[in-house]
């Protein structure tokens, strides 16, 4: 056998071989990475009630919900630097001309927590899917889209589940509002709020149902 015929035949083996050896290989698929939920156990020194020691707001704080008391470094008149926020919910962490910008705590009414990073206020919340404005909803989203954020109809899971209508993200049509406890909103909402016609199902049973207003039963 020349030269050139045995270097045909190791060849012709060579391809033979990689072709089977790439049958036999399977590629292993890739399974998207989902954001775990927001943290919800608050760090045991961090609670929502009034220090002793807190001093009335003496430094202005942007978010409404969390004036109330504050207790920290100022910077014209406003909470900048380290500090501690306590209204109806509460904060603790950095703060830039009055609102949460940096690394903090933040706990709300019913005592679930975020513990990561703020900016302008604004929770940074790991999240999959369209854009969903309100951050205890941030986690993964489901449904329409438009403009990247999250329109018509959908399915928004983080702290709380709401399952419904959004316009430009936010909150907006007929949907329904689950809290961890299990308490559910069925009805209207409007600008993220209840609002207009629903019924607040408690987990205890009791129920309230009429006319809503930014959150509140009015009658």
């Amino acid at each position: 056998m020349s030269l050139i015929t045995k270097n045909i035949v190791f060849m012709l083996g060579m391809m033979a071989f990689l072709a089977i050896a790439g049958c036999a290989t399977t590629s292993t698929p890739t399974t998207p990475m989902i954001p775990q939920t927001p943290q919800t156990d608050c760090p045991a020194d961090l609670a929502l009630k009034i220090e002793p020691q807190s001093p009335l707001m003496n430094c202005d704080v942007a978010a409404p919900k969390l004036y109330g008391y504050y207790k920290g470094y100022c910077q014209n008149g406003k909470a900048h630097g380290q500090g501690k926020a306590i209204g109806k919910d509460a904060y603790e962490g950095q703060f830039i001309n009055g609102s949460p910008h940096g690394q903090g705590v933040y706990m709300w009414g019913d005592g679930k927590c975020f513990t990561g990073q703020f900016k302008q206020g604004v929770p940074q919340i790991p999240h999959v899917g369209c854009e969903v404005a309100d951050p205890r909803l941030r986690g993964t989203y489901s449904g329409e889209c438009r403009g990247g954020k999250a329109s018509n109809r959908g399915k928004a899971v983080g702290i709380d589940t709401y399952q419904g209508e959004f316009l430009d993200g936010v909150l907006n049509g007929q949907g329904t509002y689950v809290w961890p406890n299990g308490d559910r909103y069925i009805g209207q909402f409007k600008q993220g709020e209840a609002d207009g016609r629903g019924v607040m199902r408690y987990a205890d049973g009791v129920e309230e149902t009429g006319l809503w207003q930014n959150g509140e039963l009015v009658k």
